[in-house]
This record gives C-alpha cells, structure tokens and sequence, in this order.
C-alpha cells in the first residue's frame, strides 16, 4: 500500500512540474518530488524571495542548462505558498526559466520541516542547490554557483 501511495504521490509532483504552475510542497512530498526525474539528473534550486543572489543564482543554473537539456530543473521557495504565491510568481516570472521547470512553494506552517526533508545537513543559508544525479546521489551547495561545479557534477 506505501509503494501504491508513493507512485500515486510521484505521478502527482510530475503532473504539477509539468504544467509550469506553482504547486504546494509538503515535507512527506519530498521524496517523490526526487524519485520523478526517473533516471535522469535534476537540479534542486531553492530560493527565498528575501535573498539576495538566489535569484543570480538561478539565472546562472537556467544559462547553464540551456546547454544540458538534459538535466531537469526543479525551483522551490521557501516562502510560504500561502502568503507569498503572488510575489513568489512574479519573481519567477522574471526569471528565464524553461517551460518544464517544476516550480513549487513551501506548504508547511513550520518550514524547518520542510527545509530538514530537503536536505538534514542544511542549515537555512541560501541560495541552496541540490544536485542530484542519474542514480539519485546528491550533492548540496550553498551560495553562489560556477559553472564549472555543474561541469564536474554533470560528467
């Protein structure tokens, strides 16, 4: 009954991502949401409206995967979806992302939940980027990221 619940799960975070609207995100979501590149490496950017370079940040990884398309994009904000999903879709808005990023919103009343299902080794600072490959392993960076960081990763 679990796996039929995380499929279900799964197939719901694929269909939001690709409709290219903002969609909520539960902590007990999180795991689906990296399980649904199925395969294939996927950037996790996330963001906050009060930071300062995730939005350079993002704009950097966008440059960057214009040349691995091959690489899925998935941005999720910190802000509560609540709150701020109108300031939240302008920003993104604003940015050049690809038609098929995933885009979500933080959904929990406490985000230190949802922050420690993201990655239990974070802290808070931002910008914060998951990089995880083929086979699922990840990798997490905070701050500002190079292009050759993505170049190594992606090998």
């Amino acid at each position: 009954m679990k796996r039929i619940g995380m499929a279900l799960a799964s197939a719901l975070i694929a269909a939001g991502a690709q409709a290219g609207r903002l969609e909520p995100l539960h902590a007990s979501e999180v795991n689906a949401l990296f399980a649904a590149s199925q395969g294939k490496p996927q950037i996790v950017e996330i963001w906050s409206l009060d930071c300062g370079y995730c939005r350079e940040n993002a704009a950097r990884i966008v440059e960057w995967q214009k040349k691995h398309r091959d690489v899925r994009l998935t941005m999720i904000a910190m802000d509560t979806i609540d709150d701020n999903a109108a300031a939240l879709l302008q920003v993104l808005a604003s940015l050049p992302l690809p038609p098929q990023t995933a885009l979500y919103a933080n959904a929990e009343a406490i985000p230190d939940k949802l922050r420690r299902a993201l990655d239990p080794n974070w802290h808070g600072e931002m910008p914060r980027t998951l990089l995880i490959d083929a086979y699922g392993a990840r990798q997490a960076t905070s701050g500002l990221l190079q292009p050759a960081v993505l170049d190594a990763w992606h090998r």
